[in-house]
């Protein structure tokens, strides 16, 4: 019996005549490693781009929550933190300014963290409920606030109601 006459009973090709389909291992192990590195320097580039707009929004994000803890926690009537597009700064009804968490200064300079913030003037009153600075009243919307740091944009929510900082 030949070689032929024994792949055809076993349904198979002759190993001296055509090769099989498919790939062999070495070539699907070079596919994935080099799609591996291609994926590795897609993410570090983006990462290290919304990397400093992901720690200012963290950072603004824990101020204004801490604001509207110490509003609660205070009794006073009214606590309010404020941005004019230059720096930003949170102090009580009677003026006294209070000092945000990781800030030397009781007004931070948004040049001095390179970062653009949009204005706004957000007041807590004793239970956390925030109300628009400017008029007064209970927000009946979020209250969006804009940032960009190191050419990335991003923005804090600020709920109705409850104060939820996102």
């Amino acid at each position: 019996m030949t070689q032929a006459d024994m792949d055809a009973r076993r349904g198979g090709a002759s190993h001296t005549g055509r090769r099989r389909g498919g790939f062999t291992l070495i070539e699907v192990i070079s596919v994935v490693v080099i799609l591996g590195i291609l994926s590795l320097l897609v993410l570090a580039h983006n990462t290290s781009l919304s990397g400093e707009l992901g720690g200012r929004l963290s950072e603004v994000r824990s101020q204004l929550r801490y604001v509207q803890l110490s509003a609660m926690k205070s009794g006073v009537p009214y606590l309010t933190m404020r941005c004019d597009g230059a720096s930003y700064w949170a102090q009580y009804d009677n003026g006294t300014s209070l000092s945000l968490p990781s800030e030397n200064a009781t007004t931070v300079s948004l040049a001095g963290k390179s970062l653009a913030m949009s204005s706004f003037n957000l007041r807590y009153d004793s239970l956390g409920i925030p109300y628009d600075g400017a008029t007064g009243a209970k927000l009946t919307s979020a209250l969006t606030i804009s940032l960009t740091a190191a050419g990335a944009n991003g923005t804090i929510s600020v709920s109705p109601e409850t104060g939820f900082v996102q």
